[in-house]
């Protein structure tokens, strides 16, 4: 019986080498302890929390907008969102499309990204399409804003957020004679959204 044991001991050594060095080979474990004798800890890693929120902010129907926004934290002090805009609108006579994202960044003043005191800039772009009596007119704009406000991110799961922004925007005026018009307008957007945080 000892023999067989040990023929099945020597045919585990020589099937798993690795295995069996990493589990019983006493002196890599004493020259382990000794090389770490004497050095700090490693800190531990900092615990940052959630880093992406997504929220819906049903203020911003009243502007054409979805509210619907994405937010990705970058360390700290940083985080850029997105926020997609869609409208629809139809007449027996005509029809349009607008498709439209505004691209942005908040800066955090006051805790940690996503959540606390932010400001930041904001850029858009809105794509618009208008069919008319077998007519089709499209045209493109551009948007330039700020925003400020404030977001909670409550258990690492839920988010709440307040704030405002305003875009100086350029619009496509497809109801114009002229081809390319563009109306320029103030686009003031309140914030008041909830969502979540993961």
């Amino acid at each position: 019986m000892p023999r067989a044991a040990l023929i099945l001991l020597l045919s585990l050594c020589v099937l798993f080498p690795g295995r069996a060095l990493a589990e019983d080979d006493v002196i890599t474990k004493v020259q382990d302890w000794f090389s770490k004798l004497g050095k700090p800890k490693p800190p531990p890693e900092e615990d940052l929390g959630a880093r992406n929120t997504f929220t819906i902010n049903p203020l911003a129907l009243q502007h054409s907008q979805l509210g619907v926004e994405y937010e990705r934290a970058f360390g700290k002090p940083l985080s850029i969102y997105v926020a997609p805009e869609f409208a629809y609108g139809r007449t027996p006579e005509a029809w349009t499309l607008s498709l439209a994202g505004t691209l942005g960044i908040r800066l955090f003043v006051l805790g940690n990204a996503p959540s606390g005191i932010y400001f930041g800039p904001e850029f858009s772009a809105v794509y618009q399409l208008r069919s008319e009596n077998g007519v089709r007119r499209r045209g493109v704009g551009v948007g330039l804003g700020g925003t400020v406000g404030w977001t909670l991110v409550l258990f690492n799961r839920f988010t709440l957020a307040a704030g405002f922004s305003a875009q100086y925007r350029s619009i496509p005026d497809l109801e114009a004679q002229g081809e390319g018009a563009l109306r320029v307008q103030i686009i003031p957007t309140p914030r008041l959204a909830f969502g979540v945080a993961f």
